[in-house]
């Protein structure tokens, strides 16, 4: 009988750090929510509310812009980002929901879009390219499976941003930013748990890996990604 492999002891500490980082994400993702949330009620807000509600998607689109571009375009996208910031700040401080509103509906959008462009004719299903970077072998009922799945979620976003605008308009502010701020990401976790329960009925057991298996495989694929750009410049 084989003796059982010695317990590294790097394991603990890192575990440990990794549930630390984990639980200081969900409590930093839970006081933005609240804050949205309570911003976007308010008539009027200080300056430096209208800078909090702009701070996520500036850090999204400045990481974009340096990814694929550079730092110097960076540099000067922040510059003028904030300038514009600076000139619009008087009627940002009595409109700051519509920030919230903006970035709630083209982050959906794009998501949206992100999905429903890969479902074209010609194109790999974005869910069956995640996949593929966890299975070896795509079998026909895995790809049928994430072709439906890729379609779910094209759905679900485009449905976000019509529900989000229905609400902007027409509902109470308090109901639109609940539905917003605070519901938006609880909602996604729903349909990672509820597409996980039904992958564990329609597909055989090999194929039931967990729900963060598509956090690794969009990490694996733009990973490899990177790696063919960098090759493709150097040559």
């Amino acid at each position: 009988m084989n003796p059982s492999p010695a317990p590294n002891e790097d394991d603990g500490p890192k575990t440990t750090r990794t549930v630390r980082r984990t639980i200081v994400i969900a409590l930093l993702v839970a006081l933005d929510m609240g804050m949205a949330h309570y911003l976007s009620r308010q008539a009027s807000v200080q300056a430096w509310a209208v800078v909090l509600a702009l701070l996520p998607m500036a850090v999204v689109v400045l990481g974009m812009i340096r990814a694929t571009v550079g730092n110097l375009a960076c540099c000067l996208v922040l510059l003028g980002m904030a300038g514009l910031a600076f000139l619009s700040l008087p009627v940002l401080e009595h409109h700051v929901r519509w920030i919230y509103f903006i970035q709630n509906v083209t982050v959906n959008l794009l998501l949206g879009l992100w999905f429903g462009q890969s479902l074209r004719r010609g194109r790999e299903p974005l869910c069956t390219a995640f996949a593929g970077q966890m299975h070896p072998v795509m079998h026909p009922l895995l790809h049928w499976y994430t072709t439906r799945i890729t379609q779910v979620w094209t759905g679900f976003f485009l449905s976000m941003v019509i529900l989000s605008t229905t609400l902007f308009f027409l509902a109470p502010v308090a109901v639109w930013s609940a539905f917003a701020n605070l519901l938006t990401l609880p909602l996604v976790v729903l349909v990672f748990v509820v597409e996980y329960a039904v992958r564990k009925r329609v597909l055989p057991p090999e194929d039931h890996l967990g729900p963060l298996s598509a956090f690794r495989a969009y990490r694996e694929r733009t990973r490899r990604q990177a790696v063919v750009g960098a090759s493709s410049t150097e040559a």
